[in-house]
């Protein structure tokens, strides 16, 4: 069936065809709205199969569509990354960062994650009253920190602070739930910047931010950043007012 909006209610000849289907304007809205994220983003496919993954079957971390396709576009290949908090995000970084370790405070988890045997992972199982002495203990600096444990999260940024390099960032998932811990991040002269978003598995929207460092310098992974979205409509190779000029 084609499905279109009659441009005016006097084209009867149109709108008496079998084969259109006359529609409000709000509903084609809400219909592409709803197949981007069911299909694009892969919430349809993420509940079917209880794992987040886009659409085209790419394992994702449970947080932010917006913040996955920005950390998408970026080239982190000589990152070295701490995961507070492991999940379907490790095997996320490890396709993308020089190494991660991973602190998990569910033994259970931390082996599951263990059996994957991810060339660049060190996982290690923790709990949630010792994880702030393990980040210092393990005597080294990270590019990115991604704070996004069961236990106390404002202790955690706190240690996170202290092992961030110059140049990185701290990500902090469900930002909007943890109003002191944004704020200690912030008085650490971090920059803020929130993606407020769907996420897979969830039915309502949440925030995961990043606090960026004044020297963090995005640098793009294929030449381009933002890269096309899922469900956008890409127009750079025809766009003629993104012509370089003097």
């Amino acid at each position: 069936m084609l499905w279109m909006r009659a441009l005016s209610q006097e084209d009867r000849k149109t709108r008496n065809r079998l084969d259109i289907v006359d529609i409000p304007g709000v509903a084609v809205f809400q219909a592409f709205a709803l197949h981007i994220l069911s299909e694009g983003l892969g919430f349809r496919k993420s509940l079917e199969q209880n794992v987040c993954m886009l659409g085209d079957g790419r394992v994702i971390p449970m947080m932010s569509y917006g913040l996955i396709e920005y950390l998408m576009g970026l080239d982190l290949s000589s990152f070295e990354v701490l995961e507070l908090g492991g999940g379907h995000s490790t095997e996320f970084w490890a396709q993308r960062v020089r190494s991660l370790v991973t602190l998990e405070t569910d033994s259970d988890w931390a082996d599951s994650l263990k059996s994957r045997a991810l060339a660049n992972v060190e996982v290690r199982a923790t709990t949630a009253e010792a994880i702030g002495g393990e980040i210092l203990a393990l005597g080294r600096s990270f590019d990115i920190v991604v704070v996004d444990i069961s236990g106390n999260r404002y202790r955690c940024a706190k240690r996170a602070l202290q092992v961030l390099r110059p140049g990185g960032f701290i990500l902090l998932d469900n930002a909007d739930w943890y109003p002191n811990t944004t704020e200690l991040l912030r008085r650490a002269d971090l920059i803020q910047v929130d993606f407020h978003d769907f996420r897979p598995l969830r039915w309502y929207r949440c925030s995961t931010s990043l606090f960026l460092q004044k020297e963090f310098r995005a640098r793009p992974r294929y030449g381009r950043l933002p890269l096309p979205l899922i469900g956008g409509k890409d127009i750079a190779d025809t766009n003629q007012w993104d012509i370089v000029t003097d």
